[in-house]
């Protein structure tokens, strides 16, 4: 994975994120129900587009010695594809989530995969090489952290925990923000 290509995914990290953003809250406002299977479309988006973003992280290196980089790599984008095969089958309608507690079955699944991905962005950034600004890094830091804190907050109390509102910031906000300073990053090195 080239730094170019790793650029062009993560602009799509960031691109989805923000349509995730505004069909939530269009959804939310009461603006619609069909912002709330766009919501899901762009979310099952932004999250496939990751797995590209972790190849280029292993790609340009880091601190981690081989075998552990290889291992996080590969349970990074495991994850990812997990929580997209499982949102897929809530769009199509195959599972169904319940939404007024704690997540359970398809949906804890999916609240796992998550934290998965989260623990990963954090953890990417803490052992990624000299490459990273500080600035992106830190972020990255902070989304990683609050992305595990929205699922957390999925598996304690559901959707109406107040730690998946907190780290909900980090899944909707910072993620993509995140991705897009990686997309201007590596579109620098070309």
């Amino acid at each position: 994975m080239t730094p170019a290509l790793g650029a062009r995914y993560a602009r799509v990290v960031a691109a989805a994120g923000a349509v995730a953003l505004v069909t939530i809250g269009l959804f939310l406002g009461g603006f619609g129900a069909v912002f709330g299977p766009l919501n899901d479309a762009a979310l099952l988006v932004m999250t496939l587009a990751l797995a590209p973003v972790m190849a280029t992280f292993y790609k340009l290196g880091g601190r981690t010695p081989l075998r552990p980089a290889q291992a996080s790599l590969v349970g990074g984008i495991g994850a990812a594809l997990t929580w997209c095969v499982v949102q897929a089958l809530m769009i199509l309608g195959i599972v169904a989530f319940d939404y007024g507690g704690p997540a359970r079955g398809a949906f804890a699944v999916e609240a796992v995969a998550v934290a998965a991905i989260g623990l990963w962005i954090a953890g990417a950034d803490v052992l990624a090489g000299p490459w990273l600004p500080q600035g992106v890094r830190w972020l990255g830091i902070i989304a990683g952290i609050g992305v595990v804190a929205f699922a957390a907050g999925l598996l304690r109390g559901g959707v109406d925990d107040p730690l998946t509102t907190a780290g909900g910031i980090g899944y909707q906000v910072l993620l993509p923000a995140w991705a897009f300073l990686l997309a201007r990053t590596w579109g620098r090195r070309g």
